[in-house]
């Protein structure tokens, strides 16, 4: 009798753990199933691994993820269980995949390696126990058919402002892809700093890559990323299926380089590099010929480093209504005139306040440039001043309170739009009040649930998400961080969050699971050394 009751026990303890298995995924897959009549892998029983060439990254991807997670530095000769990657094209998405694993081995099949790469880190997760143990002995059996909901789901990262050295910059990458983000968005260029190298511009590193203090944090901030080490980084994250998205603003947010190149600006007129928040007076000149000249030359050198198809714009803050500074600049108010069809020096001060259509005019520029000659796809922040989205283009809802105009206006315009409205994915605002020490310029907190609650569909029909939503993104603005530590505690967990509203379907989601499958992530953050944030919510989980 004791003798079954120990059996019993023991049978739902197996049980237990199969469920278990299940728990631990982020995103949670599409569909998944315990297989709870068949054994567990064991991973020291792995004799041998079946994989295409084409696949050698995800084989080298396996290898590691059974040395780091099991212990497991090579095939065992006198193993009978065996791992097969393969490419299946009969599978609905380019980043899908399935998954079975039993005694027997494990079977990972994609549409493209990127697929195959993501059934991995499904893989990865399943041997992550409840306590986030060093070594994973043995992985329940289950079975998993799995794709993801956008296209992009994405992370932005502001070196502007606080800069992340090159080595710090790819330790986001690994992190990233644990939970399958797929791009990673460089803010290169802003009021406070030019952080990438243009060899026809020397001046934009030599004198706006470095200065003294953000606000209250008064200390030396400099640095900036030479070619070749973005064309090295661009390599490192293509091995874990990031693609590296390059912004250079304009019209606004240009200070470092008007700082370099006073030219650039109306009149031009010399400013120092900003060295506080908010919004510079300060535009790129509309009706200068230099400044189309300069910028189609840091596009020829920007497109050669990063291969990615798309390149990102900015465009945000400029002026609503414009600033002033092309309001009293002659050759701004004589392009105008141009594309007003009125005589020049007629404009009158009504017709002023239609500056908005010379950054249409310098867009439109920039957008048939990039189209024809580097066959790009350009992407910028949504303002109102957009009245008309190009085709083709790729659009970001970032403004809190301007969503639903930003979706109007990608549908009416027939674009795809990408969501990081403020109130949801600002990842640089505090979790909660009081949780940021340095200068905190009235922004709001966007606690955990909050972040949760976001949805990418933003209660729109089917035709919405087929036709226009592109992805989602959370975006790490960095005026009030002072260290890389700090963009990683502003980062996670809320990276997983986000990932789970942009790869998993609004029916498989649910806050209070989400809390019990990502707690083991978390230890697992915190064992191998990650600087995150830990929720109150995991707290009462114990």
């Amino acid at each position: 009798m004791k003798k079954f009751i120990l059996s019993i026990a023991l049978l739902l303890g197996l049980v237990g753990m199969y469920q278990m298995a299940a728990q631990n995924l982020v995103p949670v897959p599409l569909k998944m199933q315990n297989l709870t009549t068949e054994q567990p892998l064991v991973w020291m029983n792995v004799g041998a691994v079946s994989c295409p060439d084409e696949l050698a990254n995800e084989k080298e991807h396996l290898m590691r993820i059974l040395d780091e997670r099991a212990g497991v530095k090579g095939l065992n000769l006198c193993g009978t269980a065996k791992i097969t990657l393969s490419i299946d094209g009969s599978l609905s998405d380019d980043e899908a995949y399935t998954l079975h694993l039993n005694a027997d081995g494990l079977q990972i099949a994609g549409k493209t390696a990127a697929g195959v790469f993501y059934g991995l880190m499904t893989m990865e997760q399943l041997m992550i126990d409840e306590n986030a143990s060093a070594r994973c002995i043995e992985t329940a059996a289950i079975e998993i058919s799995d794709a993801p909901r956008t296209h992009v789901r994405e992370l932005m990262v502001d070196p502007c402002r606080i800069f992340v050295p090159y080595e710090r910059l790819k330790e986001m990458v690994p992190e990233m892809a644990r939970y399958k983000m797929n791009s990673l968005h460089l803010h290169l260029v802003d009021d406070q700093a030019w952080r990438i190298e243009i060899k026809k511009y020397p001046k934009l590193i030599s004198e706006s890559s470095s200065r003294i203090g953000m606000d209250d944090m008064l200390m030396p901030i400099s640095g900036y990323y030479t070619q070749e080490q973005m064309r090295d980084f661009v390599q490192y994250c293509a091995k874990y299926h990031v693609m590296v998205v390059p912004e250079i603003e304009m019209p606004g947010h240009e200070v470092a380089a008007i700082h370099a190149y006073p030219e650039l600006t109306c009149g031009g007129v010399e400013v120092p590099i900003r060295t506080t928040c908010g919004v510079s007076d300060n535009l790129l000149c509309a009706g200068n010929e230099f400044t189309y000249t300069f910028l189609k030359d840091v596009f020829d050198e920007i497109a050669e480093i990063f291969p990615c198809k798309y390149i990102h714009l900015g465009g945000d803050e400029a002026g609503n209504p414009a600033l002033k500074c092309w309001s009293s600049c002659e050759k701004c108010q004589k392009l105008l005139s141009r594309i007003l069809g009125k005589e020049e020096g007629s404009v009158t001060p009504y017709e002023e306040m239609q500056n908005w259509r010379l950054q249409k005019y310098l867009f439109d520029e920039m957008i048939s440039y990039l189209r024809s000659k580097h066959n790009k796809v350009p992407m910028f922040w949504y303002e109102t001043d957009f009245k008309e989205i190009q085709e083709g283009c790729v659009t970001f809802a970032w403004r809190h309170g301007l969503t639903q105009a930003a979706i109007d206006a990608a549908v009416r315009n027939n674009a795809k739009i990408m969501l990081c409205p403020g109130e949801y994915c600002y990842f640089d605002y505090p979790m909660a009040s009081g949780d940021m020490p340095e200068k905190n310029w009235g922004m709001p907190t966007v606690p955990f649930k909050t972040v949760y609650e976001f949805d990418p569909g933003w209660n729109m029909d089917a035709d919405f998400e087929t036709n226009n939503l592109f992805g989602v993104a959370g975006t790490l603005w960095s005026e009030c961080i002072n260290s890389p530590e700090r963009i990683f505690y502003q980062a996670y967990p809320r990276t997983l969050i986000l990932s789970e509203a942009g790869w998993s379907t609004k029916e498989n989601r649910s806050w209070d699971d989400f809390l019990k499958r990502s707690r083991p992530l978390m230890l697992d953050l915190q064992r191998r050394g990650i600087t995150y944030s830990m929720p109150t919510e995991y707290m009462d989980l114990q």
